[in-house]
């Protein structure tokens, strides 16, 4: 059997600023095997870049977790000590937007060697190791890029060498925040092969608002509000949602019209998704219940309602 990378458990991220105190995320639990794929899906401000920084030790200073953990290869990670051991070696970070990430006043070639050197690669050994990785990564004229600075480099071009930097690691854990956007679909697909091919064990948590990547991933969670809506395979959970916020991210996609979720209360309710859901109750205000059907699950009213 597959060894189990990461058990999360969010509990509850608590934020203090000057105006008191809020709620950022709330009961997001999940696992990831090695070789597995998971996409986090909702809007911008659901908790998606949220549970990646929690899980990777990055949490704000005015930012807390109360009752969750991350466990990693069997091992809870606790101080920041723990977390900074394994970031950028074991745990491996791409970022939606290579051109910002990348060093803008180092060459690629020096921020190839500096990773390189952090896995203790030789001195002598670097430029060889610096020319497959970015060969791996389907760049052809591997001197240009080399001897490029960021600024040089088209988005797609900074994007592929931020996933060259990636697999200068022995990565268990990807995770990959907005890594396609603006790519068309091809290209989208193009990624999860690429990333299947150079981490085949790593366990990938992709995180998105965009469909079409999700369904490309073995199973997904549904995130509004900071509260988990929807988890399961991916194909089930796109193709026959459980959950009307599921319903709605859908229906706003290109392809179904852009049909926008409206506001259609004022008071807000358990669910986070309440003052916008057409299908509504009243026992909404005051209960959200976990429903779960093998390896499916959905958060809402009775089964039946949604």
């Amino acid at each position: 059997m597959s060894e189990t990378i990461l058990t999360y458990s969010s509990g509850s991220l608590r934020a203090s600023a000057a105006g008191g105190e809020a709620v950022l995320l709330r009961n997001v639990s999940f696992s990831l095997r090695e070789g597995e794929t998971l996409a986090l899906i909702g809007e911008t401000g659901s908790g998606k870049t949220m549970t990646a920084l929690s899980l990777m030790g990055l949490l704000p200073r005015n930012v807390r977790m109360e009752g969750g953990s991350v466990e990693f290869c069997g091992k809870t990670l606790k101080s920041e000590k723990d977390f900074s051991a394994l970031l950028g070696r074991k745990i491996v970070y791409i970022p939606q937007n290579g051109l910002e990430f990348l060093n803008p006043a180092r060459r690629i070639r020096r921020q190839l060697f500096d990773a390189l050197e952090r896995m203790g690669t030789p001195r002598s050994e670097r430029e060889a190791q610096a020319r497959e990785k970015l060969a791996l990564v389907g760049f052809e004229d591997v001197d240009t890029v080399l001897g490029s600075y960021p600024f040089q480099l088209s988005g797609g071009m900074a994007q592929r060498v931020t996933i060259a930097l990636s697999a200068c690691s022995e990565a268990k854990l990807i995770l990959a925040d907005e890594p396609t956007n603006g790519l068309d679909e091809k290209a989208r697909g193009e990624f999860m092969v690429l990333l299947s091919r150079l981490f085949p064990k790593a366990a990938r948590l992709i995180i998105t608002h965009d469909m079409t990547l999700a369904s490309l991933c073995e199973r997904c969670m549904v995130l509004c509000g900071g509260h988990p809506m929807e988890y399961g395979e991916s194909t089930a959970v796109l193709s026959k949602p459980m959950q009307p916020y599921t319903e709605a991210l859908i229906a706003a996609l290109v392809q179904n019209g852009l049909r926008e979720t409206p506001v259609l209360r004022s008071e807000k309710g358990a669910c986070p998704f309440y003052a916008r859901c057409p299908k509504a109750a009243e026992s909404c205000k005051t209960k959200l219940t976990h429903h779960s059907v093998g390896e499916r699950e959905w958060w809402c009213r009775d089964a039946s309602a949604c």
